[in-house]
């Protein structure tokens, strides 16, 4: 009988055992470093939109509204699939009122999820919208990143935004979508009107 050498299958296993250890690692190391990241991208978006605060809270209530959500689709298919992540009251440096920022996610961009983050002054009034997640066709979708997309929210108060495909809008509350891109746009529009539901509900 031949004799069967189990040595090369040893020296595979461990080459196997020390790939997926420090695959692991990197893993690891690679995860906090992408957690921090977006943990200053957050910070940065909130700072964006609530231009006045000299610091950010977490208030209990409000946040354990977004708690009892639960990780489902905010109000009930309204907004489309639309998430509510996360909502900073900002504090001036006098420790008065500088207004609300939330984290909201719509998943039905072009190309998948937008994370934006909405500003409110204490009246409700928008202060505007800044991306942090944002992955849609360069030229088209990324254009909800320009100003002359992200100002039509700024210093508006609704109860709800109206997208116009067509252009040339005479109101306040209706947003021209990006020529090419109303997919995104009305993502985007969305995501806003989960973001303005959620304040008025929970905040205002």
């Amino acid at each position: 009988m031949k004799k069967i050498s189990i040595k090369p299958a040893l020296v595979l296993t461990v080459i196997c055992l020390i790939a997926a250890f420090a695959l692991a690692g990197v893993n690891a190391m690679t995860k906090d470093k992408i957690a921090e990241n977006q943990m200053a991208a957050n910070l940065a978006a909130f700072e964006t939109v609530v231009p006045g605060a000299a610091s950010f809270e977490y208030d209990d209530a409000v946040s354990g509204a977004i708690a009892d959500l639960d990780g489902e689709i905010y109000g009930d298919g309204a907004f489309g699939k639309v998430y509510i992540n996360e909502a900073v009251h900002g504090i001036d440096e006098n420790g008065g009122d500088a207004g609300w920022g939330l984290s909201v996610t719509s998943m039905e961009g072009f190309e998948g999820e937008i994370t934006l983050t909405v500003g409110f002054e204490p009246d409700g009034t928008l202060t505007g919208i800044a991306f942090t997640t944002l992955n849609e066709t360069a030229g088209m979708g990324m254009r909800v990143d320009e100003d002359e997309f992200k100002s039509q929210f700024a210093g508006v108060k609704t109860d709800v935004f109206t997208l116009n495909k067509a252009g040339n809008s005479t109101t306040d509350d209706d947003i021209d979508s990006v020529s090419g891109a109303s997919t995104t746009s009305g993502a985007v529009v969305n995501a806003v009107n989960g973001a303005i539901s959620f304040y008025q509900t929970n905040i205002a």
